[in-house]
């Protein structure tokens, strides 16, 4: 029974996550929000979608506290993967501000990101480390991209998410399914699990 409930839980908070609801507090929050509209619109509703929304937000609430009181955080429940790189000689080859300037926020922050991730770097982040995970290969000395090339590449990509005014760090997955690299795992442990 509860591996069970450990399951559930797991999996909630993993919708919560591709929701792009980051922790508890948000789930929380946005509860108590979403209620409050309901209640002011009450008579434009009929009763058994009132019935059926406060029943998701009680089992939403319900989650959220557990999460909050065992500690638990949900996770990406996308996932990197190596084989389909958005661009796999950004190492070696300098990239141009035209082929940059064609991606959107998500997949900026994983092309940024992958330059670090194949250079052994360590991500301490929450949404970093959920998504490009960190194996025995990782060095914590690491800071930057180990070519010039890819830290020259880096600081494009940066530069171009900043220009168009992408959030950073990252804050949300949700975006991160519309990057080609990303794959969908709904089995991932939380991140509380992980570490």
């Amino acid at each position: 029974m509860v591996y069970f409930l450990d399951r559930g839980v797991n999996l909630l908070l993993n919708v919560a996550g591709f929701a792009g609801l980051e922790s508890p507090h948000q789930v929380l929050i946005a509860v108590v929000l979403a209620s409050g509209a309901v209640l002011w619109n009450q008579t434009l509703v009929p009763r058994w979608a009132l019935t059926a929304f406060f029943t998701l937000m009680f089992l939403a609430a319900t989650v959220a506290t557990v999460a909050l009181v065992s500690g638990l955080q949900p996770t990406c429940i996308y996932s990197y993967d190596e084989t389909r790189p958005i661009f796999p000689d950004s190492l070696d080859r300098k990239l141009s501000w035209q082929e940059v300037r064609l991606l959107d926020c998500p997949t900026l922050w994983v092309a940024r990101n992958e330059l670090y991730y194949r250079s052994n770097y360590c991500f301490f982040t929450p949404i970093g480390f959920s998504y490009f995970g960190n194996d025995a290969t990782c060095d914590p000395v690491v800071e930057k991209p180990h070519t010039e090339i890819g830290d020259e590449n880096a600081k494009l990509i940066l530069r171009m998410e900043t220009r168009k005014a992408c959030a950073s760090p990252m804050d949300s997955c949700r975006g991160l399914g519309k990057a080609r690299s990303s794959k969908l795992d709904l089995k991932r442990s939380t991140t509380k699990a992980q570490q």
